[in-house]
């Protein structure tokens, strides 16, 4: 008769203890390690943030106060002719250029007054268009990322009130992304958006572009998710320029159609708008949608 083996059942189940207690203390460590990585991310973006905001206003200040004159008929030349229009060169807002000279990346600035929203937005292009979804102002590693436009969209160089002769035109609408926070910081504040008292009561939304103050109006707020490419459906992350007027009138029905109240806004061919989007777990790939229309001339 064969000798018993030295292990019993006893001993594998001990050792099997061991194993899984081996196994739970390591990833307690590993979440806590994570979550103290995730405290002091959010320090750091917050003092990054605090600090850029400061840089801003300080030179802000010292911008001169831009008078708005009633408009003049053009001049008219000796031989009866009018004069062309002098359109002057774009320039960048004295409050934006140190941060460019900072770090060119920058595409402007979005606030929306008593939230957290008040932000840089940052804009790449090919292979590092996703480049500040988890990098800070600085590019250092950071979970929280930074809001970031998409790179399909034009910011645009020039003004409003020149009809953009001054400069580049700015896409039919501009999307900006970014992370939805659990202490509400990027866009963690969005899904108060989705009660309509908020909404209409948090109905503005200014975003500069490096050369022009804009100001935007809540015209939706709506529920998509990101869809596989041959779903013939609305992809509210694909409507950028709107080419022609039917173009324009399908996605501004579709983004209407799918607005989970009505905020009495409506748009037409030439408005421009501003879409901030982030995730929301209703369902898998879902997001969260903001659409604003320009609502400024300036």
């Amino acid at each position: 008769m064969g000798r018993k083996s030295g292990i019993g059942k006893l001993d594998v189940l001990e050792a099997l203890k061991d194993i899984l207690l081996i196994i739970t203390i390591t990833c307690f460590a590993i979440a806590a390690i994570a979550a103290i990585k995730a405290g002091v991310d959010k320090k750091r973006n917050r003092e990054e943030t605090d600090e850029l905001r400061r840089r801003v206003a300080a030179v802000a200040v010292q911008e001169p106060v831009e008078i708005q004159q009633p408009d003049e008929p053009a001049a008219v030349t000796e031989e009866g002719e009018e004069e062309e229009e002098v359109i002057p060169e774009p320039v960048m807002l004295p409050g934006y250029k140190e941060l460019h000279e900072d770090n060119a990346d920058i595409a402007g600035w979005i606030r929306i007054d008593d939230t957290r929203i008040d932000y840089p937005v940052m804009q790449t292009f090919g292979e590092n268009e996703w480049y500040y979804l988890d990098k800070s102002f600085s590019k250092s590693r950071n979970s929280n990322g930074c809001l970031f436009a998409d790179p399909g969209c034009v910011i645009g160089t020039g003004s409003k009130k020149y009809d953009y002769k001054d400069g580049s035109r700015p896409s039919t609408n501009i999307i900006i992304y970014g992370h939805r926070m659990n202490n509400g910081d990027m866009f963690g504040g969005l899904g108060n958006y989705l009660k309509k008292d908020y909404g209409l009561s948090h109905n503005i939304i200014y975003f500069d572009s490096l050369y022009e103050h804009r100001t935007y109006e809540l015209i939706a707020v709506f529920k998509s998710k990101i869809f596989y490419t041959d779903e013939e459906v609305f992809k509210y992350y694909q409507f950028t320029q709107a080419k022609t007027k039917e173009e324009f009138d399908s996605s501004v029905k579709s983004i209407k159609e799918m607005a989970v109240y009505d905020t009495g806004v409506e748009a037409q061919w030439g408005d421009e708008f501003i879409t901030l989007s982030t995730c929301d777990h209703y369902t898998p790939n879902g997001r969260l949608v903001v659409v604003a229309k320009r609502t400024d001339n300036r």
